[in-house]
């Protein structure tokens, strides 16, 4: 009986570095700007640049992976800036939104819609690295 519970624990510590692991390694790829977070629709991170410095890294990001823009609005809130930069690529509808976090953050979601009820976090991804890199 004693085996099986250490063979337990080494299975659970497995788990546990594997885990830890994994969340390191989205850590690394937001680079300076903190996690990449993936969500229900899309991915999202923590960038270290002003609303309107990560929405010149949308318009960069956009015209790197021909998203061709299609709406854009600003809205001032008690929160701070907020913006929504909206785009088509092939069959995908891009969308884009910013939050001030702070003085000098911006919070990014980006969500890439294939039809009502999927959704292509890759390339969601690949947007969220371009903004991420251009915000610098």
């Amino acid at each position: 009986m004693r085996r099986s519970n250490t063979t337990l624990s080494w299975a659970a510590a497995g788990s546990a570095a594997l885990w830890l692991g994994g969340c390191l390694v989205a850590a690394a790829g937001a680079g300076a700007g903190g996690g990449i977070y993936f969500t229900q629709r899309g991915v999202e991170s923590v960038v270290p640049a002003t609303v309107e410095r990560a929405a010149t890294a949308t318009t960069q990001a956009f015209d790197q992976l021909k998203v061709r823009p299609t709406k854009s609005q600003v809205e001032q809130g008690q929160d701070g800036e907020k913006r929504e930069i909206e785009g088509t690529a092939g069959d995908r509808e891009v969308s884009v939104t910013l939050k001030a976090e702070g003085k000098n953050a911006t919070r990014v979601q980006v969500i890439a819609k294939r039809t009502a009820v999927t959704w292509d976090k890759d390339f969601a991804r690949s947007v969220l690295d371009k903004i991420v890199a251009y915000s610098r």
